[in-house]
């Protein structure tokens, strides 16, 4: 249940325990967590935040953030430009909203959101959980829509409900 907080630059901050709640304003933070339930918030250019436990909240609104989750169920909002974001974690939910950013989910269940510009990839599983496909394309508001959730399913992007 650690409760930490920055709002220098270039801060280093580290959490084993879960439940967590870590957040900096200053850039070039790098946040990492290794806890159940962590809350992450980062306000700074260039942060490099990372968490393996399951159910983390990740936040990020500075430019050229670099996020990675390997726990299930996370949720990862970005709305700095020049994101790079990745999921390894079964249902984890990707919103970035920022421009030309990358966001990869090879989570089973997992979904996207981005804007106009934003290259998305997603995995597909059979029923025995075997990875079958990963597909990347672009958001380019005809084929694939800015601000619509997407999962992949039978080999193509398809609109899903939150």
């Amino acid at each position: 249940g650690a409760k930490i907080g920055s709002s220098g630059d270039g801060a280093q901050i580290g959490s084993s325990g879960d439940g967590a709640q870590i957040g900096s304003s200053g850039d070039e933070a790098q946040i990492g967590s290794s806890g159940d339930g962590a809350q992450i918030g980062s306000s700074g250019c260039r942060a490099k935040i990372g968490s393996s436990g399951y159910g983390a909240k990740i936040g990020s609104s500075g430019d050229g953030a670099q996020i990675g989750s390997s726990g299930d169920e996370a949720q990862i909002g970005s709305s700095g430009d020049g994101a790079q974001i990745g999921s390894s974690g079964c249902r984890a939910k990707i919103d970035c909203s920022g421009k030309n950013s990358v966001v990869m989910c090879a989570g089973i269940a997992s979904i996207v959101k981005g804007r106009i510009g934003t290259w998305i990839t997603l995995a597909e599983y059979d029923n025995d959980g075997e990875c079958v496909l990963c597909k990347s394309a672009r958001i380019d508001g005809e084929t694939l829509k800015a601000d619509t959730w997407y999962a992949l399913k039978n080999g193509e992007f398809v609109e899903v409900k939150e």
